[in-house]
């Protein structure tokens, strides 16, 4: 079977599809045949060296897939070929087959494609975790969602939203502004303008707002400080804006701030299944921009690293 691998640390260029042996199910375990994988940043990160890594070399990618199971090993209860799947928690995504434990097995929603199945987790249950369980944003309060015109920006804008928040998207271009908006931001803002601090306090009473969702970092994620009502969080996810910044300690106790780190295994099998049953209801949207063939993965990972991506890249694997 093809599957994505590096045999060397580096830019785009080390990823190669290689072929490899199938890999069959073990016990609790079933096998799966990958119709799209979603690309994610931390497999720009993991590709880099800088991020994890399944293994020793040659690495694999791809934590994000939705396919149909093809078989099952002894004890799996829940699952049977044939049926649609999303695959959580993998690392070989980028694959025509994979291996996954029944646990990290999920029914796709009614009315879900096998592209946009392959988006939501990564981004879905980071923006969970940092939305619902980390920021325990309320009805009615106001939350600035830095890089909203990402992946999991989009999706913590989706879900302040359906919990009846009110949100302010922050992006760098109108085309992405104007984007934001569409999915459901009541306000936007430029974060590369010096004002745009003041533009949130104004838009949210004058005192800032009760939750920032960063994941910008740099110096975005320093001035989201004066961008709170004292008692605020600061819920942080990435840094692609920069990892490494000069900070001011006080500016933690001098807002009362909490600042939380967030992530994907912060969220619960059972908070996915809530989260993947608001995309049945329809409450969340995926949001897929681009949409490429697996021999094009070279090409992903270099939009993600130039940061010319609106929403979710998705790599088109079979089915």
């Amino acid at each position: 079977m093809k599957q994505v691998r590096f045999h060397e640390f580096g830019g785009p260029e080390v990823l190669s599809i290689d072929e490899v042996d199938e890999p069959k199910p073990g016990i609790g375990q079933a096998l799966v045949r990958v119709h799209a994988a979603g690309v994610n940043p931390t497999d720009i990160t993991s590709r880099k060296g800088a991020g994890p890594v399944a293994g020793p070399l040659p690495g694999t990618l791809g934590r994000d897939a939705s396919g149909v199971v093809e078989a099952v090993g002894a004890n799996v209860k829940s699952f049977k070929s044939g049926d649609k799947v999303i695959v959580r928690s993998t690392s070989a995504g980028y694959s025509e087959l994979l291996v996954a434990d029944e646990k990290d097995l999920y029914e796709v929603p009614n009315g879900v494609g096998p592209v946009e199945a392959a988006s939501i987790g990564v981004t879905y249950t980071t923006a969970w975790d940092a939305v619902v369980n980390k920021a325990q944003v309320k009805p009615g309060q106001w939350v600035l969602v830095q890089g909203a015109s990402g992946g999991v920006g989009v999706a913590a804008v989706q879900i302040a939203k359906a919990l009846g928040a009110k949100v302010i998207g922050a992006a760098s271009t109108d085309e992405k502004r104007a984007w934001v908006t569409a999915q459901g931001a009541d306000h936007t803002v430029d974060y590369t303008q010096p004002d745009w601090v003041d533009q949130v306090k104004q838009l949210s009473g004058g005192n800032g707002v009760d939750a920032v969702i960063d994941g910008v970092g740099g110096e975005s994620f320093v001035q989201s400080f004066s961008a709170i009502k004292r008692g605020g969080a600061i819920c942080t996810y990435g840094a692609s804006g920069g990892r490494e910044i000069n900070f001011n300690v006080t500016s933690i106790f001098r807002t009362g701030a909490r600042v939380l780190g967030c992530g994907g295994n912060g969220s619960s099998r059972e908070d996915f299944e809530k989260t993947l049953s608001m995309f049945s209801d329809g409450k969340l949207k995926a949001t897929v921009e681009v949409t490429l063939p697996l021999g094009e993965v070279q090409d992903a990972h270099r939009l993600i690293e130039e940061r010319k991506v609106i929403g979710k890249i998705v790599l088109k694997v079979g089915g």
